[in-house]
């Protein structure tokens, strides 16, 4: 499926279950930047375009009317920051609402791509550190991750109770993340 094509889909099925917001991953969209698509907006980031070559990858996030509405209107601001990273503020009454969608490398199996994994994170942190304290943040995406119960006293609090049997490097990286951020 071409990616006009998914993003239609993907409009689609949001009205149909009236979903707010989403973060999207494996977008397979190129370049970075906004589209309006009926009452939904959709903020993207991927690959420059000049890359076709490479693994697309590509996140973004899908704000509803209302979301829209709001983002257009208080002078909200996004970034894109890498093809697996794309912050988008909200500047609610009450508060700022700060989306971080993600698209995380797979589990590592060589060099390149533990390289890959720790840029990815570095990136994250470094986005994290950039939101204000006073800011709801909202992370979400594909983590390619895999969490298993807490082995360290630390860990209890950001590890809930639906984990997996065995723990992936990456899930050791994104308990780590959490732990750090106080999430």
């Amino acid at each position: 499926m071409d990616s006009d094509r998914f993003v239609k889909w993907i409009t689609d099925t949001s009205m149909k279950l009236r979903i707010l917001h989403a973060a999207l991953c494996e977008t397979a969209i190129y370049d970075s930047g906004t589209k309006s698509i009926g009452d939904y907006t959709l903020l993207y980031s991927g690959l420059p375009s000049v890359n076709k070559t490479r693994s697309v990858h590509g996140v973004a996030v899908l704000l509803d009317k209302r979301a829209t509405n709001n983002w257009k209107q208080s002078s909200s601001e996004w970034q894109a920051i890498t093809e697996r990273l794309i912050k988008v503020r909200l500047k609610c009454t009450s508060m700022h609402i700060t989306f971080i969608a993600v698209y995380a490398p797979v589990n590592p199996s060589n060099k390149t791509m533990a390289d890959n994994s720790e840029k990815f994170y570095m990136d994250l942190q470094e986005t994290m550190d950039g939101i204000s304290k006073k800011d709801m943040i909202v992370l979400m995406g594909d983590f390619n991750a895999r969490v298993s119960q807490p082995q360290h006293p630390t860990t209890f609090r950001t590890v809930g109770p639906f984990t997996m049997d065995a723990q992936n490097e990456n899930g050791e990286s994104l308990v780590d993340f959490c732990t750090t951020n106080n999430l």
